[in-house]
């Protein structure tokens, strides 16, 4: 389903997991009017009436990859729009297809998205991308997750899937990096996986770096 999230931002979800205890994983679509930009992040399967939705927001230009393992359907959207894959240039070693164009933490992206490098959170390259709208929108990949039923994390919470906190090799420094995000001005967050929350974000963030990891 694609559906409005939060500014000028929407997102769509594929359903995941044991039938008792299913899950989304979602995507992406940041519009900027002001550059022209409609990008997609860490984009999913479509189906033909989510294409029509989004085309009747604007033709996808660009698209950007939380981590290497979200390229998804970013090959097939390339070529049906013509968009540009862009990934952190940490990642480019390991990119699982051709990259167009990368960035770097620090970056901000059309003025409007800054681009948010997360170290020691498992995977060499992963990124986060802060929404510059209202009060702030934060969009992550695999270094935290939102509300899954299969690992018990309840809606509105923040928690970590088993095989990101297998991957992390010192978890004082991932919890480190993950709390550098408070210093960033954000009140909802999307995750690559698990229900996103749509406002107090920060506060579900702080609980969960005070009794997890």
């Amino acid at each position: 389903m694609f559906q409005h999230l939060y500014g000028d931002v929407y997102y769509w979800t594929e359903r995941h997991g044991k039938p008792e205890t299913t899950y989304d994983w979602n995507s992406c679509a940041i519009r900027i009017d002001r550059a022209n930009v409609l990008a997609l992040v860490d984009p999913l399967p479509l189906t033909d009436a989510e294409i029509q939705q989004i085309e009747e927001i604007g033709t996808p230009t660009h698209i950007l990859l939380t981590c290497n393992w979200h390229l998804r359907e970013g090959e097939i959207f390339r070529e049906q729009w013509g968009c540009e894959i862009y990934l952190n240039a940490l990642g480019l070693p390991e990119a699982e297809a051709t990259i167009d164009g990368t960035f770097k933490g620090g970056d901000r992206l059309w003025d409007a998205v800054e681009v948010i490098y997360i170290p020691d959170s498992g995977w060499t390259e992963e990124t986060a991308f802060l929404v510059k709208q209202e009060k702030g929108l934060l969009i992550v990949g695999d270094a935290v997750c939102g509300g899954r039923a299969d690992i018990g994390v309840p809606e509105g919470e923040i928690g970590i899937f088993t095989n990101q906190l297998e991957a992390i090799s010192d978890r004082r420094r991932a919890r480190d990096s993950l709390l550098g995000l408070m210093d960033y001005p954000f009140d909802a967050i999307c995750f690559a996986h698990g229900t996103p929350i749509r406002d107090q974000a920060k506060a579900a963030l702080q609980r969960f770096l005070d009794t997890d990891l």
